[in-house]
C-alpha cells in the first residue's frame, strides 16, 4: 500500500505540468480568430523543410503579376517581423508548462568525522505547498498565454492593414511614371517645336528659354516620380519579406478605380470596442493582474515553506531518521512589497485599458472622418475635375483644328490633362489605404464589410 501512495504521488507530480494546449493548438486558434477578420492563412516557420516551402509558394506567386491579395498573402507568411511575434507564443506556452512543475527537491548529503567516529547524513527537501499553488499558477500562465495569442493576432491584422497600403503606394507610384510619361513626351515636344521655330526666326530666345526650362523642370518631375516608385516599391519588398531576384516582380496592370462610398457610420465605435484584439489582450492583462494581485496577497508568507526528511548514521550507533517543516518566520519581510506591487501593476493594466479604450474610439472618428473626406476628394477629381480638363482638352483640339488656337496652347492643355488625372490617381489611392485603416481601426476586414 505504502508502494502505491509513492508511486501515485510520484505520477502526479510529473503529469501535473502536462496537460497544457500544444503551441500549435494556440497558433492555429490564433490563425481562425484573425482570418475571421479579414486575414489570409498564416505560416510559423519552424524547421528548413517548412522555411523551403514557403520560399516555395512565394517564388509562385510571384512569377505572376502581383496582386494586392498575393501581397498581404506573401506577407503573412514570409514576413519574418511576423514570425518573430509567432515564438511570442512558444514563449508564452513554454512559461504555461513551466507554471504547471514543482519545484525541483533539494538532496542533501554531508560526511564528518571527530573522536573517532564517522558521521554520515542524507536529507530531502521538498517545497511541498507547490501542490497548492501550482493550479493558481496555471491560471495565471493561461491567462498569459491567451493575452498573447490576442496580441500576436493584432499584430496579424496590423500587418495586414500595412501590406495593403504599400501595395497600394507602389501601384500608384507606378501609374504615376506611367502617366508623366506622356507629360514629359509633350514637353519634349514643345521643345522640339520651339527649336525649329527659333531656328526659322519665327520665336525669340526668351521664349525658347522658357519653353526649355518647362521641358528641365518636367525632367525633373520624371527623375523624382522614379525615385518615389523605387521607394514605394522596396517598402512593400520589406512588407513581404522578400529579396534579390525575387524583387523584380511586376505589378497586375490594372487601372485604379473608385470603389463604393464609405459605409455609414453607425456604431463604428462599439463595434470597435467589442472586436479590436488589442482591446481584449488589454482585457485578459487586466484579468491577469488581479488574479496576480490576489495569489500574492494569499501566498506572501508560505511560498518558501518546506518540507525535509532526513536520515543520520554515526559508528556504533542505530540510523537516525526525522522529517520536519521549515516555515519562514515574518519578522523582516511580510510581502508587503510584493503585495504593493501587484496592486500597483493592476492598477496600470486598468488605466491603460481606459486609454486604449478612449484612443480607439478616438481613432476609429478620425479613421471615419478621413475616409470620408478621401472619398469626396477623389469624387471631386474623378467626376468634375478630370472631366472638366478633358473638355477643355476636347475643345482646344477643335480650335486647334480651326486654326484659332496654337499647338502650344493644345500641348499645355494636354500636360494640364495628363497632371490633373496623377492628382485624381493620388486622390484615389489616399481613398483606397483610408478604407484599409478604417478596417483594422474597427477590428478587421470582414467586420467592415458587414456594416
Amino acid at each position: 500500500m505504502k508502494k502505491e501512495v509513492i508511486l501515485s504521488f510520484g505520477a502526479f507530480l510529473i503529469l501535473s505540468g502536462c496537460s497544457t494546449v500544444s503551441q500549435n493548438d494556440v497558433f492555429n486558434s490564433m490563425n481562425r480568430m484573425s482570418a475571421a477578420r479579414g486575414a489570409g492563412e498564416l505560416k510559423w516557420l519552424k524547421t528548413p523543410q517548412e522555411v523551403q516551402d514557403v520560399d516555395k509558394s512565394v517564388n509562385d506567386l510571384l512569377s505572376q503579376p502581383l496582386s494586392e491579395e498575393n501581397a498581404v498573402r506573401i506577407t503573412l507568411i514570409n514576413n519574418r517581423a511576423l514570425q518573430q511575434t509567432y515564438e511570442r507564443i512558444g514563449i508564452a506556452q513554454s512559461d504555461l508548462v513551466q507554471a504547471g512543475l514543482m519545484s525541483n527537491p533539494l538532496l542533501g548529503y554531508s560526511v564528518g568525522h571527530g573522536g573517532g567516529i564517522n558521521r554520515s547524513g542524507v536529507s530531502v527537501e521538498l517545497a511541498f505547498l507547490d501542490l497548492l499553488w501550482i493550479p493558481l499558477r496555471k491560471e495565471l500562465g493561461g491567462l498569459a498565454l491567451e493575452e498573447t495569442k490576442l496580441s500576436v493576432g493584432d499584430e496579424v491584422l496590423r500587418s495586414v492593414r500595412e501590406a495593403k497600403k504599400s501595395y497600394i503606394d507602389a501601384h500608384v507610384a507606378q501609374e504615376m511614371v506611367r502617366l508623366n510619361g506622356d507629360v514629359l513626351k509633350s514637353q519634349e515636344a514643345s521643345l522640339q517645336l520651339a527649336m525649329r521655330q527659333y531656328s526659322a526666326g519665327n520665336l525669340s530666345k526668351r521664349d525658347l528659354l522658357k519653353i526649355q526650362d518647362e521641358y528641365e523642370h518636367a525632367r525633373l518631375d520624371s527623375i523624382r516620380l522614379h525615385r518615389d516608385n523605387a521607394k514605394a516599391r522596396e517598402a512593400l519588398n520589406r512588407n513581404m519579406g522578400v529579396y534579390a531576384e525575387q524583387t523584380d516582380y511586376t505589378l497586375v496592370d490594372e487601372p485604379m478605380i473608385l470603389s463604393s462610398q464609405p459605409i455609414e457610420n453607425t456604431s463604428l465605435e462599439r463595434w470597435a470596442i467589442e472586436n479590436r484584439l488589442d482591446i481584449a489582450a488589454a482585457q485578459k492583462r487586466v484579468e491577469y493582474a488581479a488574479k496576480e494581485a490576489g495569489y500574492t496577497k494569499d501566498t506572501r508568507l508560505l511560498q518558501e515553506v518546506r518540507l525535509e526528511a532526513g536520515s543520520e548514521k554515526s559508528t556504533g550507533e542505530n540510523r537516525f531518521n526525522s522529517v520536519g517543516v521549515k516555515i519562514p518566520l515574518p519578522i523582516f519581510d511580510m510581502g508587503q512589497a510584493r503585495i504593493s506591487l501587484t496592486q500597483a501593476r493592476y492598477n496600470q493594466s486598468v488605466h491603460r485599458l481606459i486609454e486604449l479604450a478612449v484612443n480607439v474610439r478616438s481613432e476609429v472618428r478620425e479613421s471615419y472622418a478621413h475616409l470620408c473626406y478621401s472619398y469626396d476628394i477623389a469624387r471631386e477629381y474623378n467626376e468634375s475635375i478630370v472631366k472638366i480638363n478633358q473638355n477643355i482638352l476636347e475643345q482646344t483640339q477643335l480650335y486647334y483644328n480651326g486654326m484659332l488656337d496654337g499647338i502650344y496652347e493644345l500641348l499645355a492643355d494636354q500636360r494640364r490633362y495628363s497632371d490633373v488625372k496623377m492628382q485624381s490617381l493620388i486622390a484615389i489611392g489616399e481613398y483606397q489605404k483610408a478604407q484599409a485603416d478604417l478596417a483594422y481601426t474597427i477590428g478587421g476586414v470582414n467586420n467592415a464589410a458587414q456594416r
